[in-house]
């Protein structure tokens, strides 16, 4: 039991520092809101996300931000499709389909104890000809 939990704390820790450098190579995407519509404009590998300003904005020459000043327009640094989120979300698939399967294999290895507990039993069975009737507990109830 103590070797499945190492192994669980360096599978978890390999994992958060595979996220953590993943992370920092994820393209990043000025969204530019003109007038109600928007784009994505990706920023080269080497900016970050200070370049994305409404003048960032106005400077593409955007169709949609053909007739917009820079009070209409919004701009919005995101980071898209990161290797981050991709293991998050492949992490707890895994990590969801390692409990069901293992939630099942515990439900199996119990019917089979339970089978093999009831075969040692024989043809014992309840004696339902020489119990009692059902009587309640005078004032239990009330």
């Amino acid at each position: 039991m103590l070797n499945l939990r190492f192994q669980f704390l360096l599978l978890l820790c390999l994992g958060t520092a595979t996220s953590l450098t993943a992370a920092a190579s994820a393209p990043l995407f000025c969204k530019c809101t003109c007038l109600k519509n928007s784009t994505l404009i990706q920023l080269s590998p080497q900016s970050s996300c200070t370049q994305c300003t409404h003048a960032f904005c106005l400077s593409q020459n955007l169709p949609i931000c053909k007739d917009a000043t820079e009070n209409n327009v919004f701009s919005t640094c995101i980071q898209r499709d990161s290797r981050k989120d991709q293991i998050i979300v492949w992490g707890f698939l895994l990590g969801t389909a390692g409990l069901l399967g293992w939630a099942a294999l515990k439900r199996i290895e119990q019917l089979r104890e339970g089978k093999t507990a009831a075969q040692g039993l024989g043809t014992a069975r309840l004696d339902t000809q020489n119990r009692a009737p059902y009587a309640p507990i005078p004032g239990a109830m009330g």
